[in-house]
């Protein structure tokens, strides 16, 4: 698997989990405390997104509405809440 594969697939996972949630960008930037801009550029695949970004774009995704997400209660995401977001991607390289 490239880079670029791996760009694409998670561009197209996190695109359709965010569609799925009824999230505008706008609203996962806020809910994650990742930019706009960059939630956008993963989603085209236009970027090579750290974990730590991944993992703030994807606690956006998996927590509930109405509830502070890891991201601005803390820099540090727990153990459990790092390998939620990550599976939530279910590529083949996570499992």
């Amino acid at each position: 698997m490239t880079v670029k594969n791996l760009d694409q697939q998670i561009a197209t996972r996190v695109r359709r989990l965010r569609s799925e949630r009824a999230l505008t960008i706008e609203a996962l930037a806020e809910r994650s405390g990742v930019s706009r801009s960059m939630i956008s550029l993963i989603e085209r695949g236009e970027t090579s997104a750290t974990a730590v970004v991944l993992v703030r774009s994807l606690s956006g995704l998996i927590t509930p509405p109405g509830s502070t997400s890891a991201s601005k209660s803390s820099t540090r995401a727990d153990a459990s809440g790092t390998s939620t977001a990550i599976s939530s991607l279910q590529l083949p390289l996570f499992h």
